[in-house]
């Protein structure tokens, strides 16, 4: 019989060990300030906007991670790029993304 994942401490140290990465620093940071920071504005009534705003931030900081670690950037980075990441907010982000595109494709 398979013992449940809550009661094999050797679980908890693995998801321990696997949050404790910059990159998944990096993620958690962005959700936690995307979700204070629109809490804060008060702007957002919906509560499950604001939960995917959360998420969509979170995971963007883990495609800044994999373009870090790409670059051979210190780990750490990760961390000051979920908290930048979640600061400016997925419409900021967004805007900013289609901007350099546009202007790429202008000048090709």
């Amino acid at each position: 019989m398979k013992s449940m994942p809550e009661k094999t401490p050797d679980f908890w140290v693995q998801v321990w060990l696997v949050l404790s990465t910059p990159l998944w620093q990096g993620a958690i940071m962005a959700a936690t300030i995307t979700f204070l920071r629109v809490l804060y504005e008060a702007k957002e009534a919906n509560k499950w906007r604001i939960v995917l705003e959360a998420l969509i931030c979170g995971s963007l900081s883990l495609s800044a991670s994999s373009v870090i670690e790409w670059m051979a950037w210190p780990p750490s980075l990760s961390v000051a790029a979920g908290g930048t990441i979640g600061f400016v907010g997925v419409t900021a982000i967004r805007d900013l993304i289609i901007r350099f595109l546009g202007r790429k494709a202008d000048s090709a």
